[in-house]
């Protein structure tokens, strides 16, 4: 019953313009509850200068959010909840039109676990025909993406990886996401799921 950030040494957040809160640019956040190691983290994000009077203290870089990118989080920070409560609704269409087809697993639905509250940064499912599939909806003009261009993190085999991950593997042959924003129109997600009910039923 904790969120994100919230526990641990600390917590780190993206604001890559396609996140749930998300700026224009590159972007992100350390969350900390402890002094010491604020001071330490600032530190490394501002060229090494301290927090308290400014001296150099160690080798740091340049990692501080520009004005620019703060006025347009702060901005957004205010429909946050909005922004959240639209993603679950897009959700909830997605599950209520596809939940019933044997091709596709969904994520859990908005509201199905009491102790389940996904923001729905993305709608990831998994799909039979994946790549047919994809193709289709393209020639639908509906996009969709690969997580990570299709490759898992341990088949990154030029960073040394050999770890053998056969469930992971499966997966990433089968996942898919399906669009989620909240530039989407209802009948924009009724689209969607016509087409993909149109794929598998002909």
């Amino acid at each position: 019953n904790r969120f994100a950030g919230t526990f641990g040494l600390a917590g780190s957040i993206s604001f890559f313009p396609a996140k749930v809160l998300g700026c224009l640019g590159d972007a992100g956040g350390v969350l900390v509850n402890d002094d010491e190691l604020h001071k330490i983290i600032y530190q490394i994000h501002d060229h090494g200068r301290d927090v308290d009077d400014g001296l150099v203290k160690r080798w740091g870089r340049n990692s501080r959010l520009d004005n620019i990118q703060a006025a347009i989080l702060l901005h957004k920070l205010n429909d946050y909840q909005k922004i959240v409560e639209r993603r679950r609704s897009i959700a909830t269409i997605y599950q209520s039109r596809l939940g019933n087809l044997e091709e596709l697993s969904l994520p859990v639905a908005p509201g199905f676990e009491p102790e389940h509250f996904d923001v729905f940064q993305n709608y990831e499912v998994t799909a039979k025909s994946r790549d047919k599939l994809r193709n289709h909806l393209s020639n639908k003009c509906v996009g969709t993406l690969l997580q990570w261009g299709g490759v898992a993190i341990h088949q990154f085999r030029q960073l040394g990886f050999k770890e053998k991950c056969p469930k992971a593997d499966v997966f990433f042959r089968s996942c898919l996401m399906l669009p989620m924003n909240v530039f989407l129109t209802d009948d924009d997600v009724h689209y969607v799921c016509d087409e993909i009910i149109q794929f598998y039923r002909g």
